[in-house]
């Protein structure tokens, strides 16, 4: 490491290089180099330096010119010795000759290549050799890149018609390798370190996890915790084992076991985060998730622990669900723990739930997080990416992405047909019609405060039109799938919203059956009268700032309900004398709160 002073002084250049910078290390062999921004008072000082004098501009005769000859140049012991020396003395005047156009050009090519740096450099595995490759082009950032990996000492346990036949690809092997290679190390506050995976999409994350699970199962850790942020996802972790060989292991829902049940022997047992806080009070007994989560896995639990889509514990100092995730660590602490996040370290504060790095606590540079903390906070993005360097160097952190190279987009117009133009202008005059109706609604009952309720008539609105764009969108999507899977290509589409939370209530309400198509469009504006709509009754809740609970619905909601046209208006006049109004008015007068607070029934008068 050099470190290089500039000074100009009348058409002359001097450069000072300071030698003998033996006391520092070369950061990639350096077994601590984290410590250079821990916050440490013994600096070097300007003694230890030896500067020597290199004039860069004038012939080899007048280097030593610069100096009087009274003044021993070694025996300055200060920078500010040196800068007065350099002010008083005397030096030689130099005009430099004018630049000719070729060397200006030549200075504006070299200018622009200085300012051209690659962001990425291509990935390959660069001390692993087995697998096959991996099926696209992988890179990595070029920091990252800038640093090796440590040698690998582990051998795997894999069978070949794993490793051989393409199942996991190099870059996959690769990262299982660091993986089990970490776990065998073990931490000076006692507790095994863990590894942290940082693939974005298409490296294969769930395929990489998988493979770690399986390993150790085949050294004899037949248990496993497997968490992630949707129960949805027990079916890709039970696919990604069935791609790799290993079908046999099961995987258990925490959700479908009852609390208090450790019956199941081995395998995977799969949870969400939201698991971690869950508790019951079922016969009395106060029973925990995370109780439960500990006594299946047994003192000396020394198995893998998965913590997929990690960021989600990122609030682990002030939310239940991190320091869940912290309190199972500690509570584990020989546990085989992979952290699984995309985005796992992008700002420093939310790597608090990674206490199994190693990063910070006893026998590293920072006592403890707050510490960690504050030294990078203050030293910006170049203090985490020399974290990111620092942890791979070390073993316990990888981070790969597919390549962007060649990549091309376009924009697909879709011509509106008729049939969509007509709807579109229909919606828009029923939401111009709504705001009529309730502007109305609020004069008649003076609602003084109508922030809220305009806040959330927009927001429907915003949300609505979004569900009616992508709707009118379907159709040529289809289309252009079509095209592209006749041609041998994968198909990927991303969705703004899949309509499932809307999906899920009608499901709920009709104990599991769908007897009709569910519109998102329809169901947020339905939302928006039956829980927004002004009335009286709100204006009173709200004023006296009482949370009402919903009653359970008797008798007479059942018969509302079937008196209810298919539209979802109730029309009530004085003149009419159907049947379903007198079945109405007897409903009403037999039990009136029955009704009253009923939030989906709206008065008109």
């Amino acid at each position: 490491i050099k470190f290089w002073l500039y000074f100009s002084k009348t058409y002359f250049s001097t450069v000072i290089l300071f030698q003998d910078l033996s006391f520092l290390e070369e950061f990639s062999n350096s077994t601590d180099s984290l410590s250079d921004i821990a916050d440490i008072q013994d600096f070097t000082t300007v003694d230890r330096l030896r500067p020597t004098l290199q004039d860069v501009t004038t012939p080899q005769q007048n280097l030593m010119e610069c100096f009087p000859p009274s003044r021993d140049f070694a025996g300055l012991s200060s920078l500010d010795e040196l800068t007065t020396l350099i002010n008083t003395s005397s030096f030689p005047t130099y005009q430099p000759p004018p630049p000719t156009e070729e060397e200006d050009e030549g200075e504006d090519e070299e200018a622009e290549e200085l300012g051209h740096a690659e962001t990425y450099a291509d990935y390959v595995p660069l001390k692993s050799r087995i697998g096959k490759p991996h099926p696209d082009r992988v890179v990595e950032t070029s920091t990252l890149s800038s640093v090796p990996p440590p040698d690998i000492s582990y051998s795997l346990s894999l069978p070949e018609s794993t490793t051989n036949s393409g199942l996991l690809s190099a870059l996959q092997l690769e990262a299982i390798i660091y993986a089990c290679q970490q776990h065998e190390v073990i931490l000076q506050s006692g507790q095994r370190a863990g590894f942290l995976i940082g693939d974005g999409a298409g490296v294969g994350k769930g395929r990489t996890v998988a493979g770690i699970i399986f390993e150790n199962y085949l050294k004899g850790r037949k248990k496993a915790l497997w968490f992630s942020v949707s129960n949805d996802l027990k079916y890709d972790a039970e696919r990604d084992l069935k791609d790799i060989d290993a079908a046999n292991i099961p995987v258990h829902a925490l959700n479908k076991i009852k609390y208090g049940d450790t019956a199941t022997s081995e395998g995977v047992l799969f949870a969400t985060y939201s698991a971690l806080i869950g508790e019951s009070q079922a016969g009395g007994q106060h029973r925990t998730r995370i109780n439960q989560i500990l006594e299946w896995c047994r003192e000396g639990f020394d198995g893998v622990i998965v913590f997929d889509e990690c960021h989600k514990a990122k609030n682990a100092s002030s939310t239940k669900m991190g320091k869940a995730v912290l309190d199972l660590q500690n509570k584990l602490p020989l546990a085989r723990v992979v952290y699984a996040s995309a985005t796992g370290a992008s700002e420093p504060k939310n790597m608090i739930y990674m206490s199994r790095l190693g990063i910070w606590g006893e026998g590293t540079p920072f006592r403890n997080f707050e510490d960690f903390l504050h030294a990078i906070e203050k030293r910006g993005v170049g203090a985490m990416e020399i974290v990111a360097m620092d942890m791979k160097v070390s073993g316990m952190y990888i981070a790969r992405q597919l390549s962007f190279t060649g990549v091309t987009f376009r924009i697909e117009e879709i011509p509106l047909d008729e049939k969509l133009i007509s709807l579109y202008n229909k919606s828009a005059h029923l939401w111009a019609e709504a705001m009529n109706v309730f502007q109305e609604a609020a004069d008649k009952i003076r609602l003084e405060s109508r922030k809220s309720l305009w806040g959330q008539f927009w927001s429907t609105h915003q949300r609505f039109f979004k569900y009616l764009c992508i709707a009118a969108k379907v159709r040529r999507t289809v289309e252009i799938a079509k095209q592209e899977l006749s041609k041998g290509k994968c198909v990927v589409i991303g969705l703004q919203s899949t309509g499932e939370a809307r999906t899920r209530e009608v499901l709920d309400e009709n104990d599991g059956h769908l007897n009709h198509f569910v519109s998102a469009a329809e169901g947020v504006f339905l939302s928006l009268i039956q829980k927004h709509f002004p009335s009286t009754k709100r204006k009173r809740d709200r004023g006296a700032g009482i949370k009402r609970k919903r009653k359970k619905r008797g008798r007479a909601a059942k018969i509302l309900k079937s008196i209810i046209d298919p539209g979802g208006i109730i029309k009530i006049s004085d003149d009419s004398s159907s049947d379903s109004d007198r079945e109405l008015d007897s409903v009403s007068n037999s039990s009136p709160e029955s009704i009253l607070d009923n939030d989906d029934v709206i008065f008109v008068d």
